[in-house]
């Protein structure tokens, strides 16, 4: 019933898929030799954000597994990531059920869960991007002035550094979705620490590398809010 009841209050919040756009099918399509997510990693955002449409089993069972791992292996940054994230949907759980310090307090263990993957394995951008994208989460799910600084700075500088990696001349060629939550969460990332300018900047290349798609159109709406706010 607990488990029904969150992922039933996550279903009905504003962009409740856990990424700044959901993608389709074809956003997943790169062009060959360019780049490439980890299969691994690829597989369980599957499972595990399958709460966010309300299967909260297959995220159990999945968040089962990771634990799993880690018995075998402390130090696999692939599934530590994926702890992380999972201890993210867990405090979101105990938000819902009212236990607010105990919810903070998981909150908190997630983030540090998170920077133990990256500290692993820390030019891998599999693994910075999961912390990456988890901080989005929890920025969805708990209000962005509520949380510490440290989550922007951290979510911008992971976007930062992958944009940084893929350089200007492969993002073209890359999927539509990993440059859309690039670009994306980055321009979040600006938004909630108070640079309006560069977050308008960012949402206006997400625009230009992602025309006419979801992708645009969110960002367009996120520009017309920060242009109607400033």
């Amino acid at each position: 019933m607990r488990a029904f009841a969150f992922a039933s209050v996550l279903l009905f919040l504003p962009q409740a898929h856990a990424q700044f756009v959901y993608p389709k099918p074809a956003d997943n399509q790169s062009v060959p030799g360019t780049y490439q997510e980890d299969p691994f990693i690829v597989t369980y955002r599957r499972k595990f954000f399958a709460v966010f449409r309300g299967d909260f089993k297959t995220f159990e069972t999945a968040y089962a597994e990771i634990k799993g791992m880690l018995e075998k292996n402390p130090n696999d940054a692939r599934a530590l990531v994926w702890l992380g994230n999972g201890q993210t949907v867990k405090a979101g759980l105990l938000r819902v059920q009212g236990k607010q310090a105990e919810a903070e307090a998981l909150l908190e263990t997630s983030r540090m869960t998170l920077d133990s993957a990256v500290k692993l394995r820390p030019k891998d951008p599999n693994i910075y991007m999961m912390r990456a994208a988890t901080l989005y989460i929890q920025g969805q799910y708990w209000p962005a002035d509520k949380l510490p600084r440290r989550v922007w700075e951290t979510l911008r500088d992971d976007c930062n550094t992958f944009i940084k990696f893929i350089g200007p001349t492969r993002m073209p060629k890359v999927s539509t979705h990993v440059r859309g939550e690039a670009y994306g969460e980055l321009g979040i990332a600006y938004k909630n620490l108070g640079d309006t300018k560069k977050a308008i900047e960012t949402f206006k290349k997400l625009i230009q590398l992602n025309p006419d798609t979801d992708y645009a159109k969110r960002a367009k709406d996120e520009i017309l809010k920060l242009q109607a706010e400033d």
